[in-house]
């Protein structure tokens, strides 16, 4: 009995608030990867922490159904069972070895009657276990339904608002799964445990304890309709407010996307403009460069024309100045040629030959080598 109470002291409902919190820390970071705003504000951080609870919520609160509905297929208390005899009742407490919500509860309340409570008791015990268990689902459901709706007015990205919507549906299937499967499971107690319970009381305490068992079953089923309607109200509410914020959130983003449309047209045009203006600006400039650089060329060509006209002036008057040279030349050469057929220039001719070839002898033998003697003579 003490380690089967030490091992499912470590289970209860997996929603608890610890294993949303951690699950949707985890949920949360992981959810952070997709949706990469350029710059991460407190708003977006509350809403993918919101949405990664949620998110948890639902897979946690999907497993648990899961194995409640398990624990109840199982059948943990046979109709047949004759628990009228507190001995069969405690073997029975010893039987039930699992760690199911449903499985504890009849643990509890067939430990109760098999340490002496009376068959009113045992009832008061159902209902106020089936009492807690619909209020704390109801608050489950609830709360994470009041962080989807405020993270819908964080501004979060659509894409995230979405999810968000989507969740709070599944967080509402979700719930509303468990709070059935929770009556069932109080229907099942009542039919295969409490029908059962034998009454030790006196005779005259018979009645009382019918009335009782009837009162705390109207009560129970009255809280359970109380319960769905708050539910089904808070639902509608929830949703409502989540569409309202939406569609603001939506309104906002067109508002926004049509003054960035309109910023962004009024730059493009005054930047065309400028653009517009810079070519004029160079159009004039090139054509301003381009007329100067014309007036140079005609300039500098109109020189250039100039000095050839110049120099074809000098080669024309060179060209005359040859002309006359040349004819000074031919009346030269025929002045030579004429004096040339002369007899007097032919003699001279001939003298001048004769006077060099004696020119030459004399030379030839001035330049003969000489002998010189000396004699002495004496001196009478």
């Amino acid at each position: 009995m003490d380690q089967r109470k030490a091992k499912c002291g470590r289970y209860g409902m997996f929603t608890g608030i610890l294993n949303v919190g951690l699950l949707g820390l985890v949920l949360g970071a992981g959810l952070a990867v997709p949706f990469q705003p350029e710059v991460w504000s407190g708003s977006d951080v509350a809403a993918l922490l919101a949405t990664g609870f949620a998110l948890a919520y639902v897979l946690l609160g999907a497993a648990d159904w899961i194995l409640q509905r398990l624990a109840l297929a199982k059948n943990p208390l046979p109709a047949d069972l004759d628990l009228s005899d507190r001995a069969i009742a405690r073997e029975r407490v010893a039987a039930l070895t699992g760690c199911s919500l449903l499985e504890r509860h009849a643990r509890r309340l067939l430990a109760a009657w098999g340490a002496g409570a009376s068959g009113p008791q045992v009832a008061v015990m159902a209902a106020n276990q089936t009492g807690r268990l619909m209020a704390m689902l109801v608050a489950e459901a609830g709360a994470i339904l009041v962080l989807l709706v405020a993270a819908a007015g964080f501004a979060a990205p659509g894409a995230l608002l979405t999810l968000g919507t989507g969740l709070m549906v599944l967080v509402a299937l979700v719930g509303l799964a468990r709070f059935q499967l929770a009556s069932q499971s109080a229907g099942y107690i009542e039919s295969h445990l409490l029908a059962h319970v034998g009454n030790d009381t006196p005779a005259a305490a018979a009645a009382d304890f019918a009335q009782s068992a009837g009162k705390a079953a109207a009560e129970s089923m009255h809280a359970l309709a109380a319960a769905q309607t708050r539910f089904v109200e808070q639902l509608a509410k929830s949703q409502d407010q989540a569409a309202t914020l939406a569609a603001k959130a939506q309104q906002d983003a067109a508002a926004q996307l049509a003054k960035a449309q309109a910023d962004a047209a009024a730059q493009i045009a005054k930047a065309q403009a400028d653009a517009a203006a810079q070519v004029a600006k160079a159009q004039t400039d090139m054509a301003a460069q381009l007329t100067a650089a014309l007036e140079q060329s005609s300039a500098k060509i109109g020189t250039a024309q100039t000095e050839v006209a110049t120099q074809l002036g000098r080669v024309t008057a060179l060209a005359s100045s040859i002309d006359d040279v040349l004819k000074l030349q031919q009346a030269v050469d025929g002045t030579l040629k004429g004096v040339a057929v002369t007899d007097e220039f032919k003699s001279t001719l001939v003298e001048l030959k004769r006077h060099l070839a004696e020119s030459d002898q004399l030379l030839k033998n001035a330049a003969k080598p000489r002998t010189i003697r000396l004699v002495e003579k004496d001196n009478e």
